[in-house]
């Protein structure tokens, strides 16, 4: 059998590739702190994972409500591609409550990327439950 030859990895292509998982790095934290922003505003006391626990943040929960009151845990993404909210949920071990995965359409251009709009992806269940309770106070339904 024929030795393989190693070809040498270009340390430029390695360089490109770690500054990218840096930039993406960043761009998903800023995500997640604008939507804990927004939800503060909404009345939640909604703090990162990352800057409150690492075990949260290793469970697939991006997102802590510190006062308890947000039905759903929360999962953000800010990719090209839909991601797998099946194998997030299946892989998320926190089962207290729903998972709710809050997802950032990107769209590749010529020398960056750009947000398509932000989608929230759950369940059809959990969906009945929150019109369910939204109908109850409301009186336009």
């Amino acid at each position: 059998m024929a030795k393989k030859t190693k070809v040498p990895k270009n340390p430029e292509v390695k360089e490109k590739k770690k500054r990218n998982l840096k930039a993406n790095r960043r761009r998903g934290n800023a995500f997640e702190v604008k939507i804990a922003k927004e939800l503060q505003e909404l009345g939640f006391d909604m703090v990162t994972s990352r800057s409150e626990s690492k075990a949260m943040d290793n469970a697939k929960v991006d997102l802590i409500d510190k006062s308890g009151l947000m039905p759903c845990n929360l999962q953000l993404k800010k990719t090209i591609k839909y991601p797998n909210f099946l194998e997030i949920e299946k892989s998320c071990p926190i089962k207290d409550k729903p998972l709710a995965l809050i997802w950032d359409v990107q769209r590749a251009t010529d020398s960056t990327f750009r947000s398509d709009g932000t989608v929230v992806v759950i369940r059809k269940e959990f969906f009945y439950e929150l019109i369910k309770h939204y109908g109850k106070s409301n009186s336009n339904i």
